[in-house]
């Protein structure tokens, strides 16, 4: 995989999201649960623009341009959304790897 970040746009899905986090904090600095998803969802991030993961990276990508053709893309943006607001919460991948194979679950589910 290059290091286009155009061809990993869950990258920066996953830094949307830990900014998302962020904000909740900053309008409750007692959100601890948010300040602790957010760290989880940059180190994800992090670990993905690091690691290569290749075979996994051709897998979604394969999954998702089969979705688009069948018109299910717009549900698998939807759930995979939803898992990265539950990630550092009830959802926790242990590293980027783990992320991208549930996003690999969520789009077979649609298969």
């Amino acid at each position: 995989m290059g290091d286009d970040a155009a061809d990993r746009p869950e990258i920066d899905e996953l830094r949307r999201a830990a900014e998302w986090r962020r904000r909740l904090v900053d309008a409750d600095p007692g959100d601890s649960v948010s300040a602790a998803a957010a760290g989880v969802l940059e180190r994800l991030a992090d670990h993905l623009q690091r690691n290569d993961h290749a075979a996994l990276w051709t897998e979604l990508r394969s999954i998702g341009n089969w979705l688009g053709e069948s018109d299910a893309i717009s549900d698998y943006a939807d759930l995979a959304a939803d898992y990265r607001t539950r990630i550092g919460v009830s959802a926790h991948p242990g590293d980027g790897a783990d992320y991208l194979r549930e996003l690999l679950a969520i789009a077979r589910g649609l298969v």
